[in-house]
């Protein structure tokens, strides 16, 4: 059983991935693992899985969640398959620091959850804000990015830190309350860097 969905080989940083083309958007959606014990990166894509056109459209999404260049990330194994391999070039230490802050603790919550029971497993995997810090981490990415003056980067990250600390408190109680005012907090900022929305839980959906 692997604890990472990520490795370093000769100088690139490989990130197992399990992928849904036409997702509805574009997004990492945290860490699972399979049957066979290997853990994976959860991510979904608008595009279509034909002519290459989700796995571009997953080489994107990776680049910009890891804050690298597009050209450096390529799909290497499974291009026609749902569990892919992507390779990503670049400072083998930073980007082993930045996968782990975005997939290693996705995948502690995960597994600290799975153990809590079937119910609190299925909660966990739906790939939403209560599945790990991935999305809160994600849209971190894009505040650093954006080019923001000083103030307005610095209320946008009070803005995640609140949202994220309320979330913290409210998805182990399931308390719909707390949750959405995470996800109205979290969402706000996405408009502002231009990252596509976050949905509720599907608890509080169904």
């Amino acid at each position: 059983m692997t604890a990472t969905p990520y490795r370093l080989a000769n100088d690139t940083l490989l990130l197992d991935v399990r992928l849904t083309p036409r997702g509805g958007r574009d997004a990492i959606e945290g860490t699972d693992h399979l049957a066979d014990g290997r853990a994976v990166v959860k991510a979904r894509v608008r595009a279509v899985p034909e002519d290459g056109k989700a796995n571009a459209a997953l080489e994107h999404l990776v680049a910009d969640t890891l804050g690298v260049a597009r050209s450096q990330v390529a799909v290497v194994q499974g291009k026609t398959a749902r569990l892919k391999t992507v390779a990503v070039q670049g400072d083998p230490a930073n980007l082993s620091a930045t996968a782990a802050r975005l997939f290693a603790a996705a995948a502690l919550t995960l597994a600290i959850f799975a153990g809590a029971g079937p119910a609190a497993a299925q909660f966990v995997a739906r790939g939403d804000i209560c599945g790990g810090p991935t999305e809160f981490m994600r849209t971190r990415v894009l505040v650093e990015r954006a080019g923001l003056s000083g103030p307005d980067k610095s209320r946008l990250v009070r803005t995640l830190r609140a949202a994220q600390s309320l979330a913290e408190e409210g998805c182990p109680n399931r308390d719909g309350w707390l949750i959405r005012r995470a996800v109205g907090m979290l969402n706000s900022v996405n408009r502002e860097v231009r990252n596509p929305p976050v949905d509720l839980p599907l608890f509080l959906r169904d």
